[in-house]
């Protein structure tokens, strides 16, 4: 069995890929550096909920926004569970709004707070079913894009 390429082809192929992997990742690492800050600012808001038993899932969404844009996340919830969802973000000077609707569009949010950089709603699902996380994030300033990272947890 032959490759498809020859050898020598393959191997400049991978130094390819490996150099403009590591030249993307020098030219993105401050964007992902306010990822990061958003996605630690969504785990710090979660932490009293994790004192009261809730399990914090390593699935998370993150991303940039353009300021008052809402982003919908469609997530499973599960009949049974309750979910608190936790949005942060690296900006000081925002409103931040967290919501979730069911598959007809009525909010199932049963209690939510917005703190500074932070902002978290809980959910107790009526139904086993497909639900819509919206995130909107609006600066108060002049930022045009914002970062925003959502974690979540149940019990």
């Amino acid at each position: 069995m032959t490759a498809p390429f020859p050898r020598p082809f393959r191997r400049r192929r991978v130094l390819a890929r490996a150099a403009f992997g590591l030249i993307a990742l020098g030219a993105g690492s401050a964007a992902f550096a306010f990822l990061d800050e958003a996605l630690s600012a969504a785990y710090e808001a979660a932490v009293p909920y994790i004192e009261q038993g809730f399990e914090v899932r390593e699935d998370h969404w993150n991303g940039e926004i353009p300021s008052g844009e809402p982003k919908l996340i469609r997530h499973q919830l599960f009949r049974g569970n309750e979910y608190w969802f936790w949005l942060g973000t690296s900006f000081e000077n925002c409103e931040l709004a967290l919501e979730v609707f069911d598959a007809e569009g009525n909010s199932v949010g049963l209690e939510s707070f917005a703190k500074g950089s932070t902002a978290g709603v809980r959910v107790l699902p009526s139904k086993t079913g497909t639900y819509y996380i919206r995130v909107t994030v609006t600066s108060k300033s002049s930022e045009s894009a914002l970062d925003w990272a959502v974690v979540y947890g149940y019990r």
